[in-house]
């Protein structure tokens, strides 16, 4: 299989196993009080001769004081995430998400992960530009990849709608549109 296959398939391996947390559905300015947030994604990922597609749930909660964020999310996997407001509409955040399936012990060697760090800023309009990047190890045998996108989130009242596109160390890419309810 050609490398560039491998990275595309590895990515959507990370992303279906919930490894890979491909929606983040979040603003630049941190919760105040608690929120829930339920979506739906759907997500793309090829490389030069293949396109494998799939939809995946999303479901988080978030608390916090308006300058610091803690959350818990789930697409498939589990994320538990900070977020920090450093300036006036912009704010870093944090997070380590590990897929449910580990609860199988089926995963040979290793614990599969994903750490990833982004920078939201409120591009106003009710638009949020996250720019992340992302360390995720599936096992020994699979291995791992370094990933970086960009998301752009679109708030309106309760609704989120969301485009991101991820990419794999080799390239290949990872897209996603999301659409979510906060409540």
């Amino acid at each position: 299989m050609k490398k560039l296959g491998l990275s595309a398939l590895v990515s959507l391996a990370l992303a279906l196993a919930g490894c890979l947390p491909v929606a983040s559905l979040e603003t630049a300015a941190p919760v105040e009080g608690g929120r829930f947030t339920a979506g739906l994604t759907a997500v793309a990922a090829s490389d030069a001769s293949d396109l494998k597609a799939g939809a995946l749930p999303y479901l988080a909660y978030a608390w916090g004081d308006g300058k610091t964020e803690f959350s818990i999310s789930g697409q498939i996997g589990l994320r538990a995430g900070i977020k920090q407001m450093v300036a006036e509409s912009f704010s870093v955040a944090g997070g380590v998400t590990i897929p449910w399936l580990i609860l199988s012990g089926k995963w040979g060697s290793g614990i599969p992960f994903n750490a990833d760090v982004a920078l939201l800023y409120d591009a106003g309009e009710s638009l949020t530009l996250m720019l992340r990047g992302m360390y995720a190890y599936l096992s020994a045998d699979l291995g791992h990849a370094w990933i970086g996108g960009t998301n752009l989130t679109y708030s309106y009242d309760a609704l989120l709608f969301e485009g991101g596109v991820l990419l794999t160390q080799s390239g290949s890419p990872v897209i996603s549109l999301s659409g979510a309810y906060r409540f």
